[in-house]
């Protein structure tokens, strides 16, 4: 067994018509760089700076953190908590009874109805023993002493606890008059805590909503500073842009352009070569 062997050549270089393009490209782009041009960067502000929109959102947040409650509706609310905790006239008008003051100086209506019952009693215990011709005698002062002191004394019994009853009442009465007005004080409390959180909120949702359209002026903001970055760096960059482009449309048209040889070397079998000189004798 042998072989065969077998070669070629490749090449790679554009034709003849397109070496002038790189040429041309490589002598541009040669100037271009001794020259400095292109390939700086954008020294200014990248990022753009918050709207008045925007600040104005923010400082209503920090003006409603600073100032939770309102001023406007916060005395108006502390003047009901305090009428509402003060003596009402209901407790004004039962003061003394339920001081107990009717108990240590007495009633001025009750002493005069005793004394005018009293009156009245020892008239006529006096009319009774004078018609008997006995007024004067010891059996009139005993029966007229006997009468008055069980009147005056039931009556005082009487109206001692009746003023006690009274007391106790008008204390009862004061009581739920004042625990009325710590209620009322109370719930005045809850209008003031609920009306600052409302208007808490109020001023956050002011703000929200100020913010969120100075997002969308930001946004635009920021888009506008972009593209003139962009812009900027494609002023910058024309010059190296346009070279770009020749040399893609030299590489471009010189791409299949050449001429390629190869070298292999295959085997050969015993047959194949018999066949051959058998073919060679023939001919000879």
């Amino acid at each position: 067994m042998g072989s065969k062997e077998s070669s070629s050549t490749t090449e790679s270089k554009p034709p003849d018509w397109a070496k002038g393009l790189f040429k041309q490209s490589a002598a541009d782009a040669s100037a271009l760089y001794n020259s400095g041009v292109g390939g700086n960067t954008y020294t200014g502000n990248t990022v753009s700076d918050l709207s008045g929109t925007t600040m104005s959102g923010v400082n209503q947040l920090a003006n409603a953190g600073a100032n939770t409650n309102t001023a406007g509706t916060r005395p108006l609310y502390q003047g009901i908590g305090a009428a509402s905790t003060s003596p009402s006239y209901s407790e004004g008008n039962l003061a003394d009874m339920a001081s107990g003051k009717y108990l240590r100086e007495g009633n001025p209506y009750f002493n005069d109805a005793l004394r005018g019952q009293l009156d009245d009693t020892a008239s006529q215990v006096q009319s009774q023993f004078s018609g008997a011709g006995r007024y004067g005698s010891g059996a009139n002062t005993g029966v007229l002493t006997n009468q008055l002191g069980n009147i005056r004394s039931t009556a005082l019994r009487d109206q001692f606890n009746a003023d006690s009853s009274n007391m106790l009442t008008a204390n009862g009465m004061m009581d739920t008059a004042r625990n009325a007005g710590l209620d009322r004080g109370l719930q005045a409390t809850n209008a003031l805590n609920a009306q600052d959180q409302q208007q808490f909120q109020n001023q956050l949702t002011g703000a929200g909503a100020t913010l969120q359209a100075g997002n969308i002026l930001d946004e635009q903001a920021q888009k506008q500073l972009s593209d003139q970055v962009a812009n900027w760096y494609a002023q910058d960059n024309q010059d190296w842009t346009r070279l770009g482009f020749l040399q893609n449309a030299a590489a471009g048209a010189a791409g299949n352009y050449g001429t390629q040889a190869t070298t292999a070397r295959q085997p050969v079998s015993a047959g194949g070569i018999m066949g051959g000189m058998a073919s060679l004798l023939g001919k000879g």
